[in-house]
């Protein structure tokens, strides 16, 4: 970029967009996305995404088109998302063992974008497990349901329990190590 006045003219630029394709923009979303909420989200995402790139967004011809492209984008990420988040049984870790997972991995668990990018990563490797492996993850780990009463429950021993998820928690570990150093 050159300079600041490349700048200040970029960023007049993408208020002007959003006073004038904002509204439009956001009806395309609410057509593309589930619900309202998730629509605006994108909305925001996308014009932080352009206030975050105005060195790229030099070269931008049509800037409208640029955001309707980052909205969609953004759009399709939460789909993913939901999609993975579906797979993997709605799995949810409490803050606390995603605080604990991070300082394991090296990240800085109060960074949220950190964080939420970690729980999709999680989410993720624990819905790539083995329908087996994962049963006992979500159970024992995530629910905090014992060996015992889990064995109890479905009928399979407690030693290949522990067994199932010493291979799930070794894959996950992988998973995420590899996460970490993308």
């Amino acid at each position: 970029m050159n300079g600041n006045n490349d700048e200040a003219r970029l960023l007049r630029e993408v208020e002007a967009a959003y006073r004038k394709d904002g509204s439009r923009l956001l009806s395309r979303a609410k057509r593309l996305a589930r619900n309202r909420e998730d629509a605006e989200d994108a909305l925001q995402d996308a014009f932080a995404s352009a206030l975050g790139s105005l060195d790229l967004l030099s070269a931008v011809s049509n800037l409208p088109g640029w955001l309707f492209t980052a909205l969609r984008n953004r759009l399709s990420d939460l789909w993913r998302r939901e999609a993975v988040r579906r797979r993997a049984g709605e799995v949810r870790v409490s803050a606390e063992t995603l605080a604990e997972i991070a300082e394991a991995t090296g990240l800085h668990p109060g960074d949220q974008s950190v964080m939420d990018a970690l729980a999709e990563a999680l989410s993720d490797a624990i819905g790539a497990l083995p329908a087996d492996q994962r049963e006992v993850i979500e159970a024992q780990a995530l629910a905090g349901i014992g060996f015992r009463e889990l064995s109890e429950r479905t009928g399979v021993p407690v030693n290949t329990l522990m067994a199932r998820k010493r291979y799930a928690i070794e894959k996950l570990a992988r998973a995420l190590r590899d996460w970490a150093g993308s």
